[in-house]
């Protein structure tokens, strides 16, 4: 029987996500909420195959493929994740990931990639977006004029997102109030164009401020 690994910070993701494995006849050995504890379970379960999301709390899911992948050439690696993003895509790949799938991918993609994928191999989910229109040096452009708009403090803020902190949390870290915490957040939203916290992060894992 196959052994599966799901690190994700959210325990009703991991819930169905373990129930989805089990009834296929997997053993799903733990499930991990925390980026820097997936190493060591890594290590004492020796899983086949790790469900990794890239938003986790005191290390991020990027962070913890370069480490898990560095560990073992073997293990099947498949990154699960709200973000639709292709500059991620890139970077999952380039470190070792296997798969890149959606939160919302189907039931019957994300098995058939458990069942089929080999080391080396790597496959993107039907129900990623196709973004190939756009001009890469476009993107770098426009990158880079919105990078040179954060201020030091906000770029710290962001890196303190990024790894699933609350404002509280943040404003503990920095010794700032969470009101102000909250202000930088919106501040950063408006520079940049963006709606949401997801977007933030994303951006943040893009220009290598995690």
């Amino acid at each position: 029987m196959r052994k599966i690994l799901i690190a994700d910070d959210h325990s009703l993701f991991s819930s169905g996500m373990s129930a989805l494995f089990v009834r296929a006849g997997y053993e799903v050995v733990g499930t991990v909420e925390k980026g820097n504890d997936v190493l060591y379970e890594v290590i004492t379960h020796h899983p086949d195959i790790l469900i990794l999301d890239l938003n986790l709390p005191k290390k991020n899911g990027l962070e913890v493929l370069k480490e898990v992948r560095a560990y073992s050439r073997d293990l099947i690696i498949l990154v699960v994740t709200m973000y639709n993003d292709r500059t991620l895509i890139n970077s999952v790949r380039k470190e070792g990931a296997n798969g890149y799938f959606l939160k919302n991918s189907g039931q019957t993609e994300l098995l058939e990639a458990a069942a089929k994928l080999k080391p080396g191999d790597f496959m993107v989910s039907v129900t990623v977006e196709n973004s190939n229109s756009a001009d890469p040096s476009d993107l770098v452009e426009d990158e880079f004029d919105r990078l040179i708009k954060l201020t030091v403090r906000e770029k710290e803020i962001l890196k303190l997102l990024v790894q699933g902190l609350s404002s509280k949390e943040i404003g503990e870290y920095l010794e700032i109030s969470p009101s102000t915490v909250d202000t930088h957040r919106k501040n950063m939203l408006k520079k940049l164009s963006f709606n949401k916290v997801s977007e933030l992060v994303s951006y943040a894992f893009r220009n290598n401020l995690v």
